[in-house]
């Protein structure tokens, strides 16, 4: 890799790139922990762990298969 892939500007953007991807997952993740907590109250607890653990594993795939594209995004931008 050459120096000039470091530029200030560029890697700049990649920052900003990552952020965002990272402040979606954030989001993604809270509003899932909402749904969870006022499925807890409106439903049986046996419906919420299966539900929980659904929701954990689809939150899991989702957050690597984001953090693995925007390392792509970075590495190949």
């Amino acid at each position: 890799m050459q120096l000039s892939y470091f530029a200030a500007s560029g890697s700049q953007k990649k920052v900003v790139v990552v952020v965002g991807v990272l402040a979606v997952v954030v989001v993604v993740v809270v509003v899932v922990v909402v749904v969870v907590v006022v499925a807890a109250v409106v439903v049986e607890l046996v419906v919420v762990v299966v539900v929980v653990v659904v929701v954990v594993v689809v939150v899991v795939v989702v957050v690597v298969a984001v953090l693995v594209v925007a390392i792509f995004i970075v590495v190949v931008t």
